[in-house]
C-alpha cells in the first residue's frame, strides 16, 4: 500500500516510516518543507494514489506556548487533512491523537486504570485540539464511511527519552504538574508498530485506542503508588504489582497490539 505520511521528518514520524518500510508498504512525506498543513490543495496533491494517510504533523505539547497557532496547527490541520482525504479518495485516514486528549496530566483520572472509555474533559489547548481530531474523524466517517482510527499515545519515548527520565526521577525533578502522571510511556516503537497494524484493522468505523507500555516508568509497586499520589481514585481490578495505569486492551482486541518494550528492560 502507499501511505503518505505528515509530519514525516519528526521523531515518530522517521520511526513510522521505518515500520512501514519493513512491513513492504511505500509512503511519501509532507512535512513542513512540503507545505502547511492546513493547505487542503496540497494535501490532496501529496495524497494522490495513497491508500491511506498518517497523520502526525503538528505543534508538540512542549514546542510552543501559543495557544491559538497549537490549536490553528492541531485541529485545522486534522480537518485538512480529512478533506483531502476524501478529495483523493483515500481509504484511510491513521491520525494520532494522545493520551492528552482525556486530560492526561491536567487532573486526576477519575478511575483506575484508565481506558478509552474514560470521561474526556482537557482544558488545554493542545489536549483539546486532539479530541476535537477524533471527533472531526468520527464526523468524517459517519459521512463517509471511510474508516478512521485515532491511536492515543502517551508520553513516547525514545532511546534518549530513556536516560532523561531516569536522571529527573534521581533528581526527583517533578516532569508534570500533577501527580496523575506516574511515568505512563510508551516505546516509539511500539508505537510505530500499531500505525502499521492501523492500516488494515478495524474493517470499518471509526475507533480511539490508547497506546502504553505495561509496566510504569517508576520504581514501586502500582498499588502502593496510587494510594501514595492519589488516594482518592479507586481501582476498578486489583492492579498487578508493576501494572500499568493505563489499560490497553482495547488496541489488543481491535489492532492485535501489545507493547513489547518495558521500563524494566529498557535500554
Amino acid at each position: 500500500m502507499r501511505v503518505l505520511v505528515t509530519g514525516h521528518r519528526g521523531r515518530l514520524g522517521g520511526a513510522v516510516c521505518a515500520a512501514l518500510e519493513a512491513a513492504g508498504h511505500e509512503w511519501a512525506g509532507f512535512d513542513r518543507e512540503e507545505g502547511d498543513v492546513r493547505d487542503v490543495a496540497a494535501l490532496t496533491a501529496a495524497a494522490a494514489g495513497a491508500g491511506a494517510i498518517v497523520h502526525l504533523a503538528g505543534l508538540a505539547d512542549d514546542v510552543s506556548d501559543d495557544a491559538f497557532e497549537k490549536m490553528s496547527v492541531n485541529a485545522l490541520g486534522t480537518w485538512s487533512v480529512l478533506l483531502a482525504a476524501e478529495a483523493a479518495g483515500v481509504g484511510r485516514v491513521v491520525n494520532f491523537s494522545s493520551g492528552k486528549a482525556l486530560g492526561m496530566t491536567e487532573r486526576l483520572p477519575d478511575y483506575l486504570p484508565i481506558d478509552d472509555d474514560h470521561p474526556a474533559a482537557p482544558t488545554r489547548a493542545y489536549g483539546l485540539a486532539k479530541l476535537l481530531s477524533e471527533q472531526m474523524c468520527e464526523a468524517f466517517t459517519r459521512r463517509t464511511g471511510v474508516p478512521t482510527v485515532c491511536l492515543r499515545p502517551v508520553a513516547v519515548f525514545d532511546r534518549d527519552d530513556y536516560g532523561r527520565w531516569e536522571r529527573q526521577l534521581a533528581a526527583e525533578e517533578p516532569s508534570v504538574d500533577v501527580p496523575w502522571h506516574m511515568g505512563v510511556f510508551v516505546d516509539v516503537r511500539d508505537t510505530a508498530a500499531a500505525a502499521v497494524l492501523a492500516l488494515t484493522r478495524p474493517e470499518h468505523g471509526h475507533v480511539r485506542l490508547l497506546l502504553c507500555a505495561e509496566d510504569p516508568a517508576i520504581d514501586g509497586e502500582t498499588a502502593a503508588l496510587a494510594r501514595e499520589r492519589m488516594p482518592s481514585v479507586a481501582w476498578r481490578c486489583e492492579p498487578g504489582p508493576r501494572a500499568a495505569f493505563v489499560d490497553c486492551r482495547g488496541a489488543e482486541r481491535v489492532l492485535g497490539w501489545r507493547p513489547c518494550h518495558r521500563w524494566d528492560r529498557r535500554p
